[in-house]
């Protein structure tokens, strides 16, 4: 196993066989928006099997995925009284913090709808890069900050889309932040890059109506903004630059509602 701290971890399968606990069991429900596991299920489903954390992992509807792909799954979250599948080991761990699991332990990390809980998103891709092997992949998703709709929510209200609401701080014994670290998809991409990270493709949960309203009308706009900024080699390389504005310009960015990323750790 690769987790350090073993009393945090046990593996919930009963005396009786795998198949008879899990037709007893909860079926686990996807905590997250429409459209972002089955992205993600077509990010993972072209991965080779191994082992895989999934971070963040709610009833543990992904973890259950992960296993009957494939997958020698490991489930990591601060709520075990929310934890359902019963087959999957479980981790509990406040991602938060530095994870209890060892360097180089995985060849898949998943963190869908997380990273805006945390405080820190810097510090919790760093620690994927930590946890997986070199040569190991991640999927991470998150709010699209930087689609059209998001932008013009920001623009009128001065909140992103999908943190539109006076912040609360959690009180005693509350488990759940709200978004309380909505990055925009240039911080978010920097953030990774920093982690060790680098970008293989994404996938979009949905479309938003609103954004592709708005597309004939500004996608132009920002392609020339972009095109017209003066390069500055103290700040970025000519190559990381474009592939940034690049990714700035994707229609997929300019119109969906969540992006799914696949990243890989350099083998």
């Amino acid at each position: 196993m690769a987790i350090v701290n073993e009393p945090q971890s046990r593996n919930r399968t009963s005396s009786s066989s795998i198949s008879e606990s899990t037709s007893r069991q909860t079926r686990p429900v996807e905590m997250a928006m429409p459209g972002v596991h089955s992205g993600a299920h077509r990010l993972l489903s072209q991965l080779p099997r191994g082992t895989l954390a999934d971070l963040g992992a709610g009833q543990g509807a992904l973890s259950v995925w992960a296993r009957d792909a494939g997958f020698q799954t490991t489930a990591v979250d601060f709520n075990e009284g929310n934890f359902v599948a019963d087959s999957i080991n479980f981790v509990q761990a406040d991602l938060n913090n530095p994870l209890p699991i060892k360097d180089d332990s995985f060849d898949v990390v998943a963190a869908l709808e997380v990273i805006e809980h945390l405080e820190n998103s810097y510090a919790l891709l760093r620690e994927i890069t930590r946890i997986l092997k070199p040569g190991g992949y991640a999927v991470v998703s998150t709010p699209n900050e930087s689609c059209l709709a998001a932008r013009m929510s920001y623009l009128t209200s001065g909140f992103y889309s999908d943190a539109a609401y006076v912040m609360r701080v959690p009180g005693p014994g509350d488990f759940y932040n709200p978004h309380v670290n909505c990055l925009p998809l240039p911080t978010l991409e920097y953030a990774w890059r920093r982690a060790g990270l680098k970008m293989e493709k994404f996938e979009v949960s949905r479309y938003r109506p609103l954004a592709w309203m708005l597309w004939p009308l500004l996608a132009p706009i920002q392609w020339l903004k972009l095109a017209s900024r003066h390069h500055k080699q103290k700040h970025a390389d000519r190559d990381t630059e474009q592939a940034v504005y690049r990714l700035m310009n994707d229609p997929r960015v300019l119109t969906g509602r969540i992006l799914v990323f696949l990243l890989r750790k350099p083998a």
